[in-house]
């Protein structure tokens, strides 16, 4: 399989090859044995030389660590020989940083720049040359041109079927409805955008994970994105090919990842801040860690005399309370422990859905404010979900504080709004119970590794097509 993999990239990074491959064409029928190994090490050196002149890191274990300028914690960057060109997308920043690649045996370390690519070359087990690129393509927000304001933007917000929602616009479309989503390291386009104008061109695929499974998607890498007066101007998109939601797509955490963003359920506004706001010493502080490549934050749960505690996603795209792992619950023998309240099933954009027990926590606390008589969806038993204890924190709770997150310095602050006292609505139970939770990624349904590759990386690029 490595030859032909080998034979495959040589003819389609170096063109030459087609012409010389159809040279040595007539001699096939006569020798083909000595025409396939000539083939072979005529290509086999054609792509060492022509890689020869960029940097090269060697590793002999497919699992690679980034620090990416401050960030240390983004999860493994797993090497796949398969891909011809493999692109990290580094976190967005205005200013000059260094990005390092850690592997096993060595490292390697770029001072990259807003607007650049940089490419290397991994080498797996000293035979598999892996081309690799740092793109800091993708960058922050720009004002638009209708915008002659200066200070923190603000964006009007709204909650529907229990999730975050903005208005905005991709590559010029009319207005669209996009849920804005706290636990997704992506931004995703449904088909219904098309009809309000949306037209994406294809640059290859990715892995998306979401609820339910792990997904083939096409990938579009440039593109505008618009949101109140303030724009992105080359922002990648997944397109899913199913409706999983009733709005036109969804912006993951990612486009405001160098930004302070502060929600505001009260007055339902969310306003962007280039840094924390002084009003913040009102809110109570506690430390965003990334769970795979998902903010998250400290939950500790009580039963009786019993205190648990883990680090939960924050999901403004999941309408429900809390959703738990098997993991976690299995460590803390929540279901048989808790009062079970009926079941229910969580979906995405995933291909398959989870099967859950709605259980009553008798008492829940969030950076030092507690709630009482929570329901909650704890994962039931299965064999497939291997993923680290955890889960994710969703709306129904979320949107009881205002809040305010710190993505450059990894704090998040709370403080209780007009909805903190509002007892807790059962949902109901069975089947007819769907939420949509994290839909292009949360930890409960898949390991560290698998986030860090949904949103950092991009395959080689295909022949283009239009959405």
């Amino acid at each position: 399989m490595g030859v032909l993999r080998l034979i495959r990239i040589g003819l389609s990074a170096e063109k030459r090859h087609s012409v010389c491959t159809h040279q040595f064409s007539h001699q096939l029928r006569r020798e083909p044995i000595w025409f396939l190994l000539i083939g072979m090490i005529c290509l086999a050196v054609s792509k060492v030389h022509a890689q020869s002149d960029l940097p090269i890191l060697k590793a002999n274990s497919p699992q690679v660590r980034i620090v990416d300028g401050n960030h240390s914690d983004k999860g493994d960057w797993i090497v796949d020989p398969a891909i011809e060109l493999d692109t990290y997308n580094a976190i967005r920043t205005d200013k000059k940083k260094t990005v390092t690649f850690k592997s096993d045996i060595d490292s390697i370390a770029f001072d990259v720049e807003p607007g650049h690519v940089y490419d290397f070359v991994i080498l797996l087990n000293g035979k598999d040359a892996c081309k690799t690129r740092i793109s800091t393509m993708v960058q922050g927000y720009q004002r638009t041109e209708k915008s002659g304001k200066v200070g923190p933007v603000t964006i009007p917000i709204y909650i529907e079927h229990g999730k975050l929602h903005l208005k905005g616009r991709v590559n010029g479309s009319k207005e669209l409805d996009l849920i804005f989503d706290t636990g997704a390291n992506s931004c995703l386009i449904y088909p219904s955008a098309k009809t309000k104008g949306v037209v994406l061109t294809f640059d290859g695929t990715v892995q998306n994970a979401g609820s339910g499974g792990t997904t083939l998607r096409q990938f579009s890498q440039d593109n505008q994105l618009e949101i109140s007066d303030v724009r992105w101007d080359h922002e990648p998109f997944i397109y899913v090919e199913k409706q999983a939601d009733n709005a036109d797509g969804l912006v993951g955490f990612t486009v405001f990842e160098d930004r302070v963003v502060e929600i505001d359920f009260d007055r339902m506004l969310m306003v962007v801040h280039d840094s924390l706001p002084p009003h913040s010493e009102g809110f109570s502080k506690t430390a965003m860690p990334y769970s795979g490549d998902l903010p998250s934050v400290e939950v500790v749960m009580k039963n009786g005399d019993v205190s648990y505690g883990g680090q939960f996603i924050l999901d403004t795209a999941g309408n429900a309370c809390m959703l738990v792992n098997q993991a976690f619950a299995a460590s803390h023998d929540m279901h048989n422990s808790l009062k079970k309240l009926g079941s229910s099933v969580s979906s995405g954009v995933g291909s398959g859905s989870i099967a859950n027990s709605q259980l009553m926590m008798p008492a829940l606390t969030l950076a030092g404010h507690s709630f009482r008589n929570v329901p909650i969806h704890v994962e039931m038993p299965s064999d497939w979900n291997k993923a680290p204890p955890g889960g994710v924190i969703c709306m129904d709770v979320l949107s009881r504080f205002n809040t305010i997150l710190d993505f450059p310095s990894n704090e998040a602050y709370f403080k209780p709004n007009l909805r903190f006292e509002e007892p807790f609505k059962i949902r109901g139970s069975g089947p007819s119970l769907l939420f949509i939770a994290s839909v292009a990624g949360v930890i409960v349904f898949a390991s560290a590794s698998v986030w860090f590759f949904a949103k950092k990386r991009t395959h080689s690029r295909t022949k283009p097509e239009l959405l």
